[in-house]
């Protein structure tokens, strides 16, 4: 009773704060992500702790029953029971059902045990009815393989967290296998109904000999495929987005791809030595497309290593997919891999689905450092913890001498690359003698103490016993394995948020520059608790001016000392 009472005053002070600042959009986005959060967890009879469902239908249109297959293999592999359908069945009885193309199906499933994988393009509003936009919005969720198309669905308020991210990958077990080739040229799907389609082909049928293949699927397909030299892909629509079910699965067969250029191309690097470009529309330039791949096509080697990698990324995207609904475990987060390089000098943590924020910090990013697309989990602040418990391990892994990591709500000044190499300098110089370096207090306990102040070219190096921030840090290798003791069961916001767990550590030494390194993004929302980042500007003003008076504090005991 005293707990119910206790957390009702709680969430009580939380509204009463929403509307003292006037942020009534905040607290509808905090109200709806609560909301959200409870239907979860009863619709997956406590997601915190329950095994990865047993049963799953897979409901799929025969011309993406290659996107079947690679969410049917990720599910296997997990030990699930798993059955395919090209049409509705007459009963619903599996536990859960990804249902792809859902717009041309007459009878879907229950909308709490539907999640629909959203494959159409949204660079044309053809499919996106009004049915087809209530049947996103009612379902369990949402997952798209596209940016472009989550920015797309977020304007029409289908958006995080009711949405996953979650790229076409290869598959290593489709059939890659050498083929005697009977024909260069193949291009397979519809090019009746587009007429740039119909042009496009007519005019490379006059300089080589292409195979035109309609209206076939499965095992047939898959054949005529393996037959042919490349694959030619030209987009149904102007300004498309790039067909990743169909380039993936050609590759997942051995055979590479020449391709129109797309907006979103940028966002599969792993297609680069496969995938031979050629301007969006360009005849000319296609048919140069065409005579170079004829001439110099890449080796088997070279598609080997591009499925390799966009099999691992679907693998690490589906299964974060699969933690963040409650399907797997938390601990299964560690057995992840999200093919992080090792050279890479920062991390930037952040959720793809919250688009507005990805693309600010795409924006800014800097040099080598390198987004990762951060665990989600409900509720939120487990998830984060997940993504630095994850990061720890991998910096460990690595023998990294220290982890860098921002959030994609950080401000970087214009001087930020000049202070933080002198930063690292001093780190450097004092690798012993450090475990955090924190580039903005967020909130500053007043009973930190100021342990010593140390000036390097020009800056002063506060040394402080305590911190609670994440937005940007630089973490030593002998504080990563405290990381390994977070417990992502324990419920408890007040003392379990990673960044209390790992401030609230004894005999703690962390080091903080006045002015702070970098600053916080207050036009953004925050993707833990649902409100307007502004919220935190009152808590990040009063611990500057806090820490500005204890530095005033200790100079003048020191010259008392002295």
């Amino acid at each position: 009773m005293k707990d119910l009472l206790i957390n009702t005053y709680r969430r009580l002070c939380i509204i009463a704060s929403y509307l003292a600042k006037g942020d009534l959009q905040g607290l509808y986005i905090r109200i709806k992500n609560h909301f959200n959060a409870s239907t979860l967890i009863t619709t997956l009879s406590h997601p915190l702790i329950c095994p990865i469902v047993q049963t799953w239908g897979i409901l799929t249109p025969p011309h993406t029953i290659f996107v079947a297959h690679i969410i049917s293999e990720r599910l296997k592999h997990h030990g699930c029971l798993v059955e395919v359908f090209t049409t509705p069945p007459k009963v619903f009885n599996k536990n859960y059902y990804i249902v792809l193309c859902a717009q041309i199906f007459e009878r879907l499933p229950p909308s709490e045990r539907r999640i629909i994988y959203q494959l159409e393009q949204s660079v044309s509003s053809r499919w996106f009815t009004k049915q087809y936009l209530h049947d996103l919005n009612h379902s369990l969720t949402v997952v798209d393989y596209s940016i472009k198309n989550i920015e797309f669905l977020a304007s029409k308020e289908i958006q995080f967290p009711h949405v996953y991210y979650l790229p076409i990958g290869a598959s290593k077990s489709y059939g890659l296998d050498a083929q005697e080739k009977t024909y260069d040229i193949l291009f397979y799907g519809d090019c009746n109904s587009s007429i740039r389609r119909k042009q496009m082909l007519t005019e490379l049928q006059k300089h080589f000999k292409v195979k035109i293949c309609s209206e076939i699927f499965g095992h047939e397909m898959i054949a005529a495929i393996k037959k042919a030299r490349f694959v030619i892909n030209i987009h149904y629509y102007e300004g498309a987005l790039l067909e990743l079910p169909r380039i993936q699965e050609c590759l997942s067969l051995g055979v590479p791809v020449v391709s129109e250029t797309a907006r979103d191309q940028d966002e599969y690097p792993e297609l680069e030595h496969v995938v031979k470009y050629f301007e969006a529309g360009s005849v000319p330039d296609m048919i140069t497309a065409v005579q170079h791949m004829l001439d110099n096509p890449p080796t088997a080697q070279l598609i080997q290593e591009s499925v390799d990698k966009s099999s691992a990324k679907f693998a690490y995207m589906f299964d974060r997919f699969l933690i963040g609904m409650g399907f797997l475990p938390t601990s299964f987060a560690t057995k992840l891999d999200a093919q992080i390089p090792e050279n890479a000098e920062m991390i930037a943590l952040s959720l793809p689905e919250t688009i507005i924020r990805w693309r600010k910090f795409q924006s800014i990013r800097p040099k080598n450092c390198y987004v990762f697309s951060g665990f989600r989990r409900t509720p939120g602040w487990v998830g984060c913890g997940l993504s630095y418990r994850y990061l720890a391990d991998m910096a460990l892994k690595y023998k990294l001498p220290y982890l860098t990591v921002m959030e994609d709500d950080v401000v970087l000044y214009e001087d930020f690359e000049d202070k933080l190499h002198i930063v690292k300098e001093f780190l450097n110089i004092h690798k012993d003698e450090w475990d955090i370096f924190s580039g903005l207090i967020a909130v500053l306990d007043p009973k930190c103490k100021i342990l010593k102040i140390e000036k390097y070219k020009d800056i002063n190096f506060i040394y402080i016993d305590t911190m609670i921030s994440a937005v940007f840090n630089i973490y030593n290798s002998n504080l990563l394995s405290v990381y390994q003791t977070w417990d992502p069961e324990n419920m408890d916001m007040h003392t379990n948020t990673i960044d209390r767990y790992i401030g609230e550590k004894p005999n703690l030494r962390v080091i903080v520059t006045l002015p702070f390194l970098v600053g916080h993004c207050e036009e953004m929302h925050s993707t833990l608790w649902g409100f307007k980042n502004t919220q935190y500007n009152d808590h990040i003003a009063s611990s500057a001016a806090l820490l500005k008076q204890k530095v005033r504090d200790f100079e003048l005991n020191q010259k008392i000392q002295h």
